[in-house]
């Protein structure tokens, strides 16, 4: 009987100490991860906001005299770089702590102690290291290919949606 009662009393000791195990191993990889993966989405996040702002302001640029335009361009570059830099501060600097609060619990939840563990040597192997490293490279290698590939075709489209846009706004192309 007084066995019982010690495993029954030790049982959740136990689980306290895997979840525990778990939560270290699943902070790990949230950490590797922002290494390596995060700064794609935050690019991401921030190029949604500047889209936003310079699809609101270059319809105003255009209808400037051609003489400022030039200028103002100019200055809307300087501040929208400003705005690119601070917002990427912004999002990197909560990125750092929100992806810490919803990440390591949701490893945690999916994944056993021994998968976390195969998942840190993983991200810190080598090889995934020299990988992350080249990846750029071999994206910007594909990605020149495949403009090259497809820039005469996506060249008539646009022509062909001009034209079809000049036609519903009732303007020569």
């Amino acid at each position: 009987m007084a066995a019982v009662i010690v495993t029954a009393a030790c049982a959740p000791l136990a689980v306290q100490a895997q979840d525990a195990a778990r939560r270290e191993l699943a902070t790990r990889i949230v950490n590797l991860q922002k290494a390596q993966d995060m700064d794609a989405l935050i690019a991401q996040l921030a190029d949604t906001a500047n889209r936003a702002v310079v699809d609101a302001w270059m319809p105003r640029l255009g209808r400037l005299p051609a003489a400022k335009q030039k200028t103002a361009a100019s200055q809307l570059d300087a501040e929208l770089k400003k705005f690119n830099d601070d917002n990427m501060r912004l999002i990197k600097s909560r990125n750092d702590r929100i992806s810490v609060d919803v990440l390591v619990p949701a490893y945690a939840e999916k994944f056993t102690a021994d998968e976390l563990r195969q998942l840190v040597a993983f991200l810190e192997s080598p090889v995934i290291r020299k990988y992350y490293a080249a990846n750029p490279q071999l994206a910007n290698l594909l990605a020149e290919k495949l403009v090259e590939a497809t820039r005469a075709d996506v060249e008539k489209r646009i022509k062909a949606f001009d034209a079809r846009a000049a036609s519903i706004l009732g303007v020569k192309n």
